[in-house]
């Protein structure tokens, strides 16, 4: 007799995975994966299997409120040691900042729920989608985002000895979302392998693969094949599109954060000279350089034209402060090379009550900000401002006018005593510097060059509009990173900068130099490759020196340099867009 068969549209009572404990093994080990894939320890395959367990927690839980819950409270518990780092400048904003970034990770597992429930779509296209969509949401909302730790930076090299990736080399394309796409589908297929029978019956003795399983890894398959051989296309391409580019050398200072917080003109002195030393080195090498760079605010006063002149005329706590245009103007004269420095820039002077019943002149507005001197000593009449300020770092978000919340936070978030907040830049500020000629091979003779200070080489969108013109051609041949790590402790977060700047140069097809105050300093070419690197003594990390080389300059567009994130902002809205309508129209599935 046989076996009767239920209506498609009856409904059977939902099943799935009801254990806290259950949901905190299996968010656990994919947390574990996760933070073992980044830099320092660099495990990038890892990267690929790292979302399994948790994508298969968000095919099967039984209760989405008990997924998110779950899943925040240990994703919370990995972001704070992955963050570890910031923890000695603000313990309040290091405590908030992994909350953060956990309910973005914790949204995507319950957004990836949400859409299995409601379409029974294939895995390797649900948590994709949902994963990238809360990468780009995280890296954008709240105060300017947090773009550290997307999936897609695990492929990326980090130090000289790695090859340049292949998959990685599709952020020309999609930029690192669309490598974090690329990356997560392989956990999506894992889950699909699991939840889906591999097999169905298609007569008497005879069967084939099941139609999601199939389709599955079909498109899986398209993908990490297309995505190798792009790669490899463009790294083969690389000799062929580039041309000889400047002589650069990079001073990597050792000066504790200590001295600059709290400098004295002792320590002033003895930093600034132990940095014209090295400045002296690099310019006496054959060949010279055409251009020196030094890290960033390692200049101790403003060295803009209102500055200038306001220290000219007062008589206090900045008086005599002038001298350091001077002496850059010498250093520059006497090495006979272009200098990119870091300084602040105060436009303006207020007077301001100190705490201690003082009244004084403070600064502002104030940026930081990269300055250019020509070999024969003139200041360039451009300069370029940060654009993109940390939070908490650099500004305060949301309450500047509610003064004593503003107190507060300025008391648990941030590490300063007073309002230390710098304005934000706006323009794309891109140098010319004059480049002895080459003659064999030939090169040019103006290289521009754009300047992102800080983290801004974290920043996709940043990075690409100093790169790229609206009309998807470039503005800047290369990119020159002023930078202070001296801030953190421990070697994790400047590897993981990194790793992130050498994203930056792929998504632009433009090289990098970095000059870095505690480290990491050296280059970086338009296809991920690292180095050379300061090095003294085996180290890269807490030690000063210099490093000179000749970056290729990249002639090739990128089709990420024409969209950016455009294609990224899509997804999120058609993510968005599902969520919605499988909230207004529910559908009832059978398990």
């Amino acid at each position: 007799m046989p076996t009767p068969q239920r209506p498609s549209h009856v409904a059977l009572p939902r099943t799935g995975i009801r254990s806290v404990p259950a949901h905190l093994v299996l968010v656990g080990a994919s947390a574990v994966m996760i933070g073992f894939s980044f830099a320092p320890w660099g495990q990038a395959w890892l990267a690929y299997l790292a979302l399994w367990p948790a994508g298969l927690l968000a095919a099967r839980a039984h209760s989405t409120t008990r997924l998110a819950w779950t899943s925040f409270a240990v994703f919370w518990a990995c972001w704070l040691v992955m963050l570890s780092w910031v923890m000695p400048v603000t313990q309040g904003g290091y405590v908030t900042l992994s909350a953060l970034m956990a309910a973005y990770w914790a949204l995507a597992l319950a957004a990836t729920h949400l859409l299995h429930k409601r379409y029974r779509a294939a895995m390797v296209v649900l948590l994709p989608i949902a994963w990238v969509t809360c990468e780009y949401l995280r890296g954008r909302f709240l105060a300017g985002g947090f773009s550290w730790f997307m999936i897609g930076h695990t492929q990326a090299p980090f130090t000289p000895d790695q090859a340049a990736g292949r998959i990685i080399q599709t952020a020309d394309l999609f930029g690192e979302l669309g490598v974090s796409l690329v990356v997560v589908m392989t956990s999506g297929l894992l889950v699909d392998l699991m939840i889906h029978p591999l097999m169905r019956p298609i007569g008497q003795n005879k069967h084939r693969l099941h139609r999601t399983i199939r389709g599955a890894l079909i498109l899986w398959l398209g993908v990490l094949a297309a995505s190798w051989l792009y790669g490899g296309y463009r790294i083969n391409q690389w000799e062929q599109a580039t041309q000889p580019g400047p002589r650069i050398a990079v001073i990597q200072t050792n000066v504790p954060q200590d001295n600059k917080v709290h400098r004295t003109p002792d320590q002033d002195a003895q930093d600034w000279h132990r940095m014209v030393e090295l400045t002296h080195m690099a310019a006496d090498a054959a060949p010279k350089p055409d251009l020196i760079v030094w890290p960033e605010t390692m200049v101790p006063r403003a060295i803009n034209t209102e500055a200038l002149a306001f220290y000219r005329e007062v008589d206090s706590y900045y008086k005599g402060s002038e001298i350091y245009h001077e002496l850059i103007r010498k250093t520059a004269q006497s090495a006979g090379t272009h200098l990119i420095v870091g300084a602040p820039t105060h436009e303006a002077f207020v007077q301001e009550t100190f705490s201690d019943g003082s009244v004084g002149p403070v600064p502002k507005p104030r940026y930081n900000s990269a300055f250019l001197y020509y070999a024969d000593g003139e200041q360039s009449p451009l300069r370029y401002d940060k654009m993109h300020r940390v939070p908490f770092g650099e500004f305060i978000p949301w309450v500047s006018a509610a003064p004593p919340i503003k107190a507060l936070f300025l008391k648990w978030f941030t590490p300063y005593t007073r309002d230390y907040s710098l304005a934000a830049g706006t323009s794309l500020t891109v140098f010319d510097i004059p480049v002895q000629p080459r003659q064999d091979p030939p090169g040019p003779t103006i290289v521009r060059v754009a300047t992102p200070i800080c983290y801004e080489d974290a920043v996709g969108r940043v990075v690409r509009k100093l790169v790229y013109q609206p009309d998807g051609t470039k503005r800047a041949d290369m990119l020159v990173n002023l930078t202070n790590s001296a801030w953190y402790p421990g070697r994790r977060q400047q590897t993981q900068q990194l790793q992130i700047a050498t994203i930056r140069c792929i998504e632009n097809r433009v090289p990098m130099a970095r000059s870095v105050n505690g480290g990491i300093s050296g280059f970086v070419d338009s296809v991920g490759r690292v180095g050379p690197l300061v090095e003294v003594g085996g180290h890269s990390q807490w030690v000063d020196g210099l490093m000179t080389a000749e970056p290729r300059l990249d002639t090739r567009l990128t089709l990420y340099g024409y969209l950016g994130d455009t294609p990224a902002a899509l997804m999120a809205a058609l993510t968005a867009l599902l969520l919605l309508w499988g909230k207004i129209s529910p559908r009832k599935v059978c398990d």
